[in-house]
């Protein structure tokens, strides 16, 4: 399924909190995170690709901030100005399949996650049915800011784009009433026809330019008669003006302890700064909007002339309309004055009272010049003051704490100098443990060999390991914490608890862990098999699609491995060639050598040939739908379970061209190699070839797993170290952090 976000609309909306190249949907809002960025996060299990349909100007503001996710797949498409919905989604039809699924956004909402993968895969049903699936929610309230509909089951039977209040307060506690959300699924040739008949002429051209602003609720919904709708059950919050802006953030956010109303009735204060009080006296129905360089002072009703207040102004305030020109945080604001290749000089301001959070730098020289007020530098055995005039030097190394302990500003000047001058260069201690070393579950598949015990001396029970989970937090077999304050705890209890703490922002979007990592001995071959997608396995298994990728760690000469088809064939062939074991030769067969890298999406035919050693990076899932063993036998002397039906609902019949180069070419840093193994929406793999040194930084959207495949090392974070040989697999919790690793060794580094 294919995702069209909308990323369109202005930054005067919501000025001064928005700015016209800064609009409400790119706002960092809580845990610093924009709402477009939720958008992402939120839907990447369920879409393989994103289009983004915005205003060419917001392009570079989009680009970085989907710099936070490895591997997504999506384009930009930009508009030269902005006509409305309708236009907007014709643009990014254009290249599209006409039976491929497409998820219509907006990247304005603030959803709970409760109950989202249910309605998404109810939509997508009705959606495959030829149906316009649209998502609704029940009103909080009487509004006409929203669409609502009217429905009889999951059939639309009247759709309204702005109801009045009158109708808006009578509707309000009818039960077949949904306020629509302004999502919808639909097939693309669905979409198209609705388009077609009821855009207008100015939605027939190839090419979208020009012409009249149109709303796709107005142009279509009101008319269209292939409407469903699914309800979503969590929360929904739309950021469409300030009182919205409130709900969506927490109460420290907005800084209320430094807000008084007096006499101020049915008065929203919504005050961004850290440190200016906001005094309101008389003044009722009425915005009170406070930023650092920016206030706005309106009557409700007529919050929305600030776009014509803009434009008549906007020569004369450009610089405050277009984007704000400092940076600010809760304890102050720095500004970059000039930064070259080994140096940077910034201004800092340090409000009374406030300080820093203590940190220190492992690559740069800091240099403190202090213009007025007085700098307290907090060491770990001493506190030192710096006046006016005076300066201070943090050499790396050094944990130190900024504070301002006086009634005044403190201004000054820092140069930094060094190899490394940007925030990954902060590391902040954390009393919570960073690296956790795991114990594996053990499988003992009859095809499995004694490698993992002989080579890798791992602690098994059984006479034959198959397998060894190395990361698991799947029900079906969970590695344990093996050291420290969670020693001998499962892994998947630790998650359970402790969640985005330690998993990232990044796995908020999943119900489960993401990814299960394992060592895989395959002393004889394994069955041919397959693995379903997310769709089916979250309607039929109640878990993840199984994306996988191989990394052969070891194989035996002359050893191969098959994956893919070698031409298309039908449902009726497959069947047949199972039956009559000629299967492997409509296959791929794959010959390998330690290092080869292999891919196998899901759907796709496969199986792991004798004689290979594999770590395998993959969804968590434990879906396998074997399609032919051989004829062999368990240990009772029953022929092994085939699952031919469910293996004929998820199987990809077209030729499929397997590549054994992973992701990327080796790129030598220094003197270690990195190379990209895999890079997909699901997982990043990057395989390390360290010969002394190396650092691998890990910052606050995904954990990382580190695997130790060749070698021995000491692995390092902070004051945690382990000693560490081939065969160990290490847990790394998410945050600004760095991982030293010193020794000569090989290591499978993977995140999400």
């Amino acid at each position: 399924m294919k995702a069209i976000i909308l990323a369109g609309g202005s930054g005067d909306r919501l000025f001064p909190l928005s700015r016209r190249n800064y609009p409400k949907q790119f706002i960092h809002m809580n845990k610093d995170r924009s709402l477009f960025q939720e958008t992402i996060t939120r839907n990447m299990p369920f879409c393989d690709e994103f289009i983004i349909v915005t205003n060419r100007i917001y392009e570079t503001t989009i680009e970085g901030q989907l710099q936070q996710f490895q591997g997504l797949n999506y384009q930009i498409l930009k508009e030269a100005e902005g006509r409305g919905t309708a236009p907007a989604i014709q643009m990014a039809l254009r290249d599209l399949s006409e039976d491929e699924l497409v998820f219509v956004l907006p990247s304005d909402l603030m959803l709970e996650s409760e109950g989202y993968s249910d309605s998404i895969y109810q939509a997508k049903t009705l959606a495959e049915n030829n149906r316009m699936c649209l998502f609704g929610v029940r009103p909080t309230g009487a509004s006409t800011s929203y669409g609502y509909i009217r429905y009889n089951g999951d059939t639309v039977t009247r759709f309204i784009e702005k109801p009045s209040q009158e109708m808006a307060e009578r509707i309000f506690f009818e039960d077949n009433i949904l306020w629509n959300c302004g999502m919808f699924i639909s097939r693309v040739d669905v979409l198209k026809n609705e388009l077609k008949t009821y855009g207008g002429s100015s939605l027939q051209k190839e090419t979208i330019s020009g012409g009249q602003s149109i709303s796709f609720d107005k142009a279509i919904l009101e008319q269209s008669e292939v409407l469903s709708v699914v309800r979503l059950r969590g929360g929904w919050n739309d950021l469409q003006d300030f009182a919205s802006y409130e709900r969506m953030t927490s109460d420290d956010s907005n800084n209320k302890e430094l807000t008084i109303k007096h006499h101020a009735d049915n008065t929203l204060v919504i005050n961004d700064t850290p440190d200016q009080l906001v005094v309101v006296n008389g003044i009722d129905n009425a915005y009170v909007i406070n930023t650092q360089d920016a206030i706005y002072i309106t009557d409700k009703s007529k919050a929305d002339d600030i776009r014509g207040i803009m434009e008549n102004n906007f020569e004369d305030f450009k610089n405050h309309f277009e984007q704000s020109p400092k940076i600010y945080r809760p304890w102050g604001t720095r500004e970059v004055i000039r930064k070259e290749p080994g140096f940077r000089v910034r201004k800092i301001v340090i409000y009374p009272g406030m300080k820093l959070s203590e940190h220190l730098h492992e690559k740069r020289n800091e240099d403190y010049s202090v213009v007025s007020g007085v700098l307290t530098v907090q060491l770990a055995n001493e506190v030192i003051e710096v006046h006016p005039g005076e300066s201070y030097n943090i050499v790396p190394g050094v944990l130190h704490k900024l504070r301002n302990n006086s009634d005044e500003d403190v201004v000054m000047i820092e140069v930094d100098t060094g190899a490394e001058i940007d925030e990954w260069d902060m590391i902040h201690p954390d009393n919570m443990q960073s690296l956790y070393k795991l114990s594996p579950c053990y499988k003992d598949y009859l095809w499995g060999g004694n490698r993992l015990r002989d080579i890798y001396g791992k602690d098994t029970p059984y006479d034959i390991t198959a397998e060894s989970w190395e990361l698991s937090a799947h029900g079906d077999g969970q590695s344990i914490i093996a050291e420290g304050e969670f020693k001998g705890k499962k892994f998947g209890d630790f998650i359970a608890e402790q969640g985005a703490k330690v998993c990232g922002w990044k796995s908020e979007t999943f119900d489960r862990f993401p990814i299960l990592i394992k060592f895989i001995d395959a002393k004889n071959p394994l069955s041919i098999q397959i693995h379903p997608n997310d769709d089916y396995a979250f309607v039929n298994e109640n878990e993840f699609g199984k994306n996988e990728m191989w990394y052969v760690m070891d194989c035996e000469p002359g050893s191969f491995l098959y994956c893919g088809l070698n031409r298309a064939i039908t449902k009726d062939e497959l069947r047949e060639r199972i039956a009559n074991h000629t299967v492997t030769d409509v296959l791929n067969r794959v010959d390998v050598k330690p290092g080869d890298v292999i891919f196998v999406p899901a759907g796709t035919i496969h199986a792991i040939g004798a004689g290979i050693l594999i770590c395998e990076i993959q969804q968590n899932s434990n879906s396998t739908y074997r399609m032919y063993d051989y004829g062999r036998k368990d240990k009772n002397g029953n022929e092994r379970e085939l699952h031919i039906d469910k293996a004929m609902d998820v199987v990809n019949l077209e030729p499929f061209t397997p590549v054994v180069t992973g992701f990327s070419d080796p790129i030598t840093y220094d003197r270690s190699t990195q190379r990209v193994l895999s890079s997909c929406k699901y997982f990043e793999t990057t395989l390390f070839e360290i010969p002394e040194h190396e650092m691998i930084q890990v910052d606050d959207s995904s954990f990382k797993s580190i695997l130790v495949i060749e070698g021995e090392c000491k692995i390092s974070c902070g004051e945690e170290s382990y000693d560490a040989k081939a065969g160990d697999s290490f847990f790394v919790a998410s945050g600004f952090k760095l991982v030293h690793i010193n020794g000569n060794c090989k290591l499978v580094v993977t995140n999400i």
